[in-house]
């Protein structure tokens, strides 16, 4: 059985290529229509219910969030297509929602093509879109999905990141124990660093807000406002202390 996709675009050029190369590389994936702004893209989902939606993100006045926001909470899986490395970039890939940035890399389309059609033939449920709309509603906040379900936590909130191999334990202001996501350390970076977050450590991701100071050594350690103290590795120093506002 095929899988069916759509793809809503605002220029026309990404529109032909991207309906061309999924012709020529992906037979398997039948195209039910194509849109051109999140008004008729919106229309068209709802209509045809794709299993694939390729989407861009900057659409004129709108965005194809608003899109997304308008069909949920039933969401086919998305495959972004954007010309902009930006904050919202980051939130996808921080989602662990596929995207291509164009001009488009056939061999990138082809992993991205193969993941979402492998997920539509095992009938998973694309569940990173409800964390990227969390994290997109405000860019001071980010929307952790924990085994309990999506917590939503202001980025001023957070002291501190620590890796535990492919986990990552997120410890907030004003809680007892640390929210566990199964993300490693460095999509928290990609998404925090822009943020005024350093890096200090192979295991250690810290809000420069909440250090309270910072103890020489080797590389030494910062002192947290919680009484926590960090090791900071030799590699890592002289970022912090670009960080710190000391070099």
């Amino acid at each position: 059985m095929a899988t069916t996709a759509v793809i809503v675009d605002d220029e026309a050029q990404c529109r032909e290529t991207l309906a061309s190369l999924l012709a020529e590389r992906h037979p398997g994936i039948h195209l039910l229509g194509v849109a051109n702004d999140v008004p008729s893209g919106t229309a068209l989902v709802r209509a045809e219910g794709p299993d694939v939606l390729f989407l861009d993100v900057e659409m004129g006045r709108m965005t194809g969030f608003d899109l997304l926001k308008a069909i949920a909470p039933k969401v086919p899986h998305v495959i972004f297509t954007t010309a902009h490395e930006s904050y919202a970039v980051r939130a996808i890939r921080f989602s662990a929602v596929d995207y291509l940035l164009k001009p488009i890399v056939p061999e990138e389309l082809d992993d991205a093509v193969n993941k979402a059609v492998a997920a539509v033939g095992a009938d998973q449920v694309p569940d990173g879109i409800p964390t990227l709309l969390g994290n997109l509603a405000h860019e001071r906040q980010i929307a952790l999905p924990t085994g309990e379900g999506l917590s939503i936590v202001l980025l001023d909130d957070i002291l501190y990141c620590n890796s535990d191999n492919n986990y990552t334990e997120v410890y907030v202001r004003g809680e007892k124990r640390p929210q566990v996501v199964s993300r490693p350390l460095s999509e928290f970076a990609i998404f925090l660093l822009p943020q005024g977050f350093v890096r200090i450590h192979q295991s250690h991701l810290v809000n420069r807000r909440h250090i309270k100071r910072y103890v020489k050594g080797e590389g030494g350690e910062v002192v947290m406002c919680d009484g926590m103290n960090l090791p900071v590795s030799r590699r890592q120093k002289p970022e912090l202390m670009e960080a710190l506002g000391r070099l």
